[in-house]
């Protein structure tokens, strides 16, 4: 067991789904059809710990972060923050226990309100959650988040047009801290920055994790990003978790076929070493008619029939290192 296991964990997911309705094309079918997008998705999160949750594009993993957060409602399964069901709570006391769990967008451009100044985007949370009597009082937590966050003060009364990227995806942060919460989930929030200013938002990130003691769930398709930043990785797979590691662990000894072919794909600036490129083959199956068995035999360069009618069991293989595949670590 691990020094990490033995906290007491914020967050507890269990036997997560979220399945999207498809109308069916024909009329006089009454066979109902879904998008299965997450799809019996369990993890725990430990507080300042940063979860890492990685895939491909369609994979699920935003959906699953929006689900945890209830900003979109989940088909199934259990959410636990701080030891509260969240599954169980709606209204007030939802919008209550909300003040410790925050969301971190991808697009830094779509995600503020353009006919809003920086401080009213900020202050925004604090006047929802109704934390202060007077404008003086919301002001100067404002300016003192927007200090935290690496903004200049005298950008206040500033538009978000007026400023680049990665001043606008600072503005996003400074709206994500200023309730301090316990809990951030971070939806790609560098993917759309340049890759110089990329690093300069996740030493920021890093760096406000230390000094207020947040968890992340941070979503990204970028390994190199997220081997920076998780402590621990998850990676999906057709709304499904085919391993869990801890950071050191997955990229030194990745378990899974999927992983390993993920891996791959990362450049090495050392020329003299050389990596073996897995190409996965076809493109990623509907989540709608996901295939039987493991979701990753049609692709998968290691699969036997077993893999075509056997669903593989999530294993520990110790450490924590857990994997489903019928041939995981072979």
């Amino acid at each position: 067991m691990t020094e990490k296991d033995t906290r007491e964990p914020i967050l507890e997911v269990s036997h997560l789904k979220k399945w999207f309705p498809v109308k069916s094309s024909n009329p006089f079918s009454k066979e109902k059809t879904y998008i299965k997008a997450v799809d019996d998705v369990s993890f725990v999160l430990h507080a300042g710990e940063t979860l890492g949750v990685v895939g491909e594009s369609g994979c699920g993993k935003s959906t699953m972060g929006r689900s945890v957060l209830r900003l979109i409602e989940p088909t199934a399964g259990e959410i636990k923050f701080h030891g509260q069901d969240l599954m169980k709570l709606k209204g007030k006391e939802l919008r209550a226990v909300r003040q410790g769990m925050q969301m971190m967008f991808q697009d830094p451009y779509a995600s503020l309100n353009p006919r809003m100044t920086v401080g009213e985007i900020i202050a925004a949370p604090l006047n929802i959650q109704k934390k202060y009597k007077t404008k003086e009082e919301t002001r100067a937590h404002v300016l003192k988040t927007m200090e935290a966050a690496g903004l200049n003060t005298k950008y206040y009364n500033r538009y978000p047009h007026e400023f680049s990227g990665g001043q606008r995806q600072r503005i996003g942060i400074a709206r994500s801290i200023v309730l301090n919460p316990s809990l951030i989930v971070c939806d790609e929030p560098v993917s759309a920055l340049d890759v110089s200013i990329q690093s300069q938002v996740i030493n920021l990130m890093k760096q406000l994790q230390k000094s207020m003691g947040m968890a992340y769930v941070f979503i990204s398709h970028d390994l190199s990003v997220i081997r920076h930043i998780s402590d621990r990785v998850m990676v999906m797979y057709l709304g499904h978790v085919v391993e869990t590691a801890d950071k050191a662990d997955l990229y030194e000894n990745p378990m899974h076929p999927y992983t390993r072919a993920l891996l791959s794909a990362i450049p090495i600036p050392d020329r003299k070493k050389k990596r073996e490129k897995i190409i996965l083959q076809g493109d990623l199956p509907s989540p709608a008619n996901p295939p039987q068995g493991c979701v990753f035999h049609t692709r998968c360069y290691m699969a036997q029939e077993i893999c075509k009618t056997q669903k593989p069991e999530f294993k520990d293989y110790g450490n924590g290192h857990c994997c489903a595949c019928h041939f995981c670590g072979k």
